[in-house]
């Protein structure tokens, strides 16, 4: 029997499955979806399935990535470097020059910093690169292809979602005057991708800006905007909560954690959103909260488990060499909270370190009832890759 995705209703999602089947990254089973009618799946299903990889059974719309391969082997950093530009040269074969010329900028170019959060209808610059809505089926299938091999597997379905809310909320009445699509995202390049030299690449629009860099054969991933609208929404029946476990996970730990260092994490104010987001380069959050250096290993291990969430959207070997660094730091991390602590209401947290900067906050509904999340990672020692090189990041 194949994978099966249970179906449910606003509650969470059970999931169980057949050997050889990998549990996707929104605690599902999935075989293969090649063959469904894209008027099952819905309006914003339909536009989003458009632009994804259908011939690899990869479902934007419902963030789900059916893999039926019963291992994954292990790749080491070298490996996923030279994976990631092979992939992306494929991408940049399909293009036409005047699109090639769009998507390769010069690995120098000031126009990194050009990425936001917002949607299209509100960003004052352009967005680098080629729109992911101008291109052709193949070219689509190339793009997602290079996301793919230049992510995780989580890193990939975690983009998916994003992507597959921004669908939901493109039937709102605001969307056409807000931009609100998931056609509306772009990728470039700077300098030429290659698995010897130095380049980096740049994907996003609403509620998504991931910045990659290689530099000296190492992955970095600074600054990275991952945010999301509605944070959960039904496909099919099934409830899809991209962020759920960023929520869940601080929740858990804060509740987790003794009396004294609880205390010691809870501040007392927070930004709108984050302090350091799109156009703050260079800001540096106020250094509060517990520190993680006093806390029992066990609440280290958790709040390890935390920042592997976003650092796990690289690929493993990338992901464990930076995972390495934060644990060699972690006394010297802090942790902050401002909120309920049992995540009923409206929360904001914070963990910062010598070259670590997480930010999460939850917002009220704009556009859909049902969340409104943003976050960021920075490693302030090697934003875009600049750090030097093989700085991890």
């Amino acid at each position: 029997m194949g994978c099966q995705p249970r179906r449910g209703g606003a509650g969470p999602l059970r999931a169980a499955g057949p050997a050889g089947c990998k549990k996707g990254g929104f605690g599902v089973y999935f075989d293969d979806f090649d063959g469904i009618p894209l008027e099952m799946l819905g309006a914003p299903a339909e536009r989003a399935v458009r632009w994804g990889r259908p011939r690899t059974a990869l479902l934007v719309a419902g963030a789900v990535l059916c893999v039926t391969t019963a291992a994954i082997a292990e790749s080491s950093a070298a490996d996923e470097v030279r994976g990631a530009a092979a992939a992306a040269n494929r991408f940049l074969e399909t293009l036409d020059p005047a699109q090639a010329r769009a998507a390769v900028l010069p690995p120098a170019s000031p126009l990194i910093v050009n990425w936001s959060n917002l949607p299209a209808g509100m960003v004052s610059f352009e967005r680098n690169g080629v729109r992911a809505g101008d291109l052709r089926d193949t070219q689509r299938a190339a793009l997602f292809e290079f996301l793919a091999a230049a992510l995780s597997s989580p890193g990939a379905e975690l983009v998916q979602g994003v992507i597959a809310a921004e669908g939901v909320l493109a039937d709102a009445s605001r969307a056409s005057r807000l931009g609100w699509s998931p056609d509306n995202y772009w990728l470039a390049f700077f300098g030429e991708p290659s698995d010897g030299g130095d380049w980096s690449w740049q994907f996003g629009g609403h509620h998504l800006a991931i910045n990659v860099a290689v530099t000296g054969g190492a992955m970095s991933m600074s600054p990275s905007f991952i945010g999301i609208e509605p944070a959960v929404f039904l496909l099919d029946g099934l409830e899809i909560a991209p962020l759920r476990d960023r929520v869940s996970g601080a929740v858990a730990l804060m509740g987790a954690l003794p009396e004294e260092q609880r205390r010691a994490a809870v501040v007392g104010s927070r930004p709108r959103e984050v302090y350091a987001g799109a156009g703050r380069d260079g800001v540096i959050p106020p250094v509060e909260g517990s520190r993680v250096g006093g806390w029992p290993a066990e609440r280290q291990r958790q709040l390890l488990d935390l920042i592997g969430l976003w650092v796990g959207i690289l690929p493993p070997a990338a992901a464990q060499r930076r995972l390495a660094e934060i644990e060699a730091e972690l006394p010297d991390v802090r942790f902050a909270w401002n909120g309920w602590t049992d995540g009923s209401g409206s929360i904001y947290y914070r963990i910062q370190g010598p070259t670590l900067l997480i930010e999460f906050s939850t917002r009220g509904s704009i556009g859909a009832e049902a969340g409104h999340y943003h976050s960021i990672y920075r490693n302030p020692t090697n934003e875009y890759g600049r750090g030097g090189a093989g700085s991890a990041g």
